[in-house]
This record gives structure tokens, C-alpha cells and sequence, in this order.
């Protein structure tokens, strides 16, 4: 019995089988080519959405630091205000301490002038001047001048002349106690004119360098001067009851050198006078 067999390569239904074939691996890739583009676009997606987020989260910061800057902005204003507003009542109160500072310095040197006959005056150093000292003569003028040469004091100048005033000096400038300085030589002043010493014009030696000592200088202490010039001015004090019984002016207790400020003297007797100490 012969077997016919039957050739189907060539047959129209194996055609079919390698086209379906075909499409089903191109079917594969483009499945493949898919999931590989949802991939990337869920990717972009989720980072779009990052972006997103974060653009948000910025603007939101964003507003709220303007926020802030507002409020610091007004809060500075406001301080700005208040801390001129203070500044004008700080000025206006130093203006009012500033007047009533100077009526009171006006008031005290008024009063200084008046009740201690004090004044004080420039020159080559600063001169202090006293009279109402001495009771029995209140016109005469009793002064110191004092000096400042790197931070350091030095008497130039004493009508009349005292003693010790070197140690005063050496006091002063260890303390730097001005007020008392003057305080006790206005003292030193007073015990001198109740010795019966009157201003005679004087020059001390810088006291910084050479002692106050050295020029013939009139001790308030001094027990002969002292006793003579008591006196002489219970002499003069008896010659104005005197003459006040009388009816007559009593004369001045004071020389006619010595009374008065030296200032209003003649010129010839402070030349006599310095002639006589040198």
C-alpha cells in the first residue's frame, strides 16, 4: 500500500502561522515599549508632583517671611517713633537741667560773691579771690593763683604770703580735692588776718619744684608779729571808739599800704613793696 504524504510548508496555513507569529513578538515589545513608558511617565509624574510641592511649600514660605518683614518693618517704625519722641523729651530735659543748672551756678556765684566776697579769675593760672576775710577790714583782698602743668598743681602766687602751703600743694595733688584746697586756704586766710597779716603783693615759687618757704614767707604762728599786730589793732579799735564818741567816722583799721585791694593800690607802692622784698 503506497503512503502519500503531504507537504504544508508552502501551504497558505503555514504563511498564517509565521505571520501570527510576528505579531505576537511585536505584540511582546510594544507590551514591553509600554510598560517602559508608564515607567517613565509615573517617574515624571511622581516628580512633577515633588515640584509641585516644593513650589508650594517656597510660595508659602515665601509669603510667610513677607509676613515677618511686615511686622518687623511696622515694629521698626513703631520703636523708630517711640525712641524719637524719648529723644525729644531727653533734650528737652537736659535743655530745662541746663538752664536751671546755670541759674544755680549764677545763684551760687552771686551768693559767693556776696556773703564770702569769692570770685575767681583767669589768667596765667586761676586766680582765687576772698575779701570779707578779715572783719576788721573786709575790703582788703586775700588771693591765691595755682597753675596746671601736666596734670600737676603748683601755687604761683599768694597775697599774703603763708606758711606751709608747700604740704597744701603736695594734698592737693594727691587728692585732687580742689574745693577743700581752696576751703583751707580761704582758713589759712582768716587766721592770718586775725594775726594782724594783711595783703601785701607776693609772689610764691612753683611750689612743683622749690619750696614755698624759701621766699620770706609770713608764718601765721608767729608769736611776736602776731602779738604786736594785736596791738596795733587794739590801738586802732580804741582810737575808733574814740573817735566814734566824738561823732567822728572811724577810720579803717587797716594801713593805708594794706587796705583795699591790691589792685586800686599806686603803682609806686607795689613797686616800693617789691623793691622791699627783693
Amino acid at each position: 500500500m503506497n503512503v502519500r504524504v503531504i507537504d504544508f510548508t508552502d501551504s497558505p496555513l503555514s504563511v498564517m502561522a509565521e505571520k501570527l507569529n510576528a505579531l505576537k513578538d511585536q505584540l511582546r515589545g510594544l507590551e514591553a515599549a509600554l510598560a517602559e513608558a508608564l515607567s517613565t511617565q509615573l517617574k515624571k509624574e511622581s516628580e512633577c508632583k515633588h515640584t509641585s510641592e516644593s513650589i508650594s511649600n517656597a510660595t508659602a514660605t515665601n509669603e510667610q517671611l513677607r509676613g515677618l518683614v511686615s511686622e518687623q518693618r511696622a515694629r521698626r517704625d513703631e520703636y523708630a517713633n517711640v525712641i524719637a519722641h524719648q529723644l525729644e523729651a531727653v533734650e528737652a530735659l537736659e535743655a530745662n537741667v541746663d538752664a536751671t543748672g546755670k541759674k544755680n551756678l549764677d545763684e551760687a556765684i552771686t551768693w559767693y560773691d556776696k556773703f564770702l566776697g569769692f570770685r575767681v579769675v583767669a589768667g596765667e593760672g586761676v586766680k582765687f579771690v576772698f575779701n570779707k576775710v578779715d572783719m576788721q577790714s573786709p575790703d582788703d583782698e586775700y588771693s591765691f593763683c595755682i597753675k596746671v602743668n601736666k596734670d600737676e598743681y603748683s601755687l604761683i602766687q599768694c597775697i599774703p604770703l603763708l606758711k606751709d602751703t608747700e604740704e597744701l600743694v603736695k594734698d592737693l595733688n594727691r587728692t585732687n580735692d580742689l574745693f577743700k584746697f581752696v576751703r583751707t586756704m580761704r582758713a589759712r586766710f582768716q587766721a592770718a588776718g586775725i594775726k594782724g597779716v594783711h595783703p601785701a603783693t607776693s609772689l610764691c615759687q612753683d611750689t612743683s619744684s622749690t619750696p614755698i618757704s624759701s621766699p620770706p614767707a609770713v608764718s601765721v604762728d608767729t608769736t611776736s608779729e602776731g602779738s604786736t599786730n594785736q596791738s596795733h589793732s587794739r590801738s586802732r579799735s580804741k582810737n575808733q571808739d574814740t573817735r566814734a564818741k566824738r561823732g567822728a567816722p572811724p577810720r579803717s583799721t587797716a594801713s593805708p599800704l594794706t587796705s583795699g585791694s591790691a589792685t586800686r593800690r599806686s603803682p609806686r607802692f607795689a613797686a616800693a613793696d617789691a623793691g622791699n622784698k627783693h
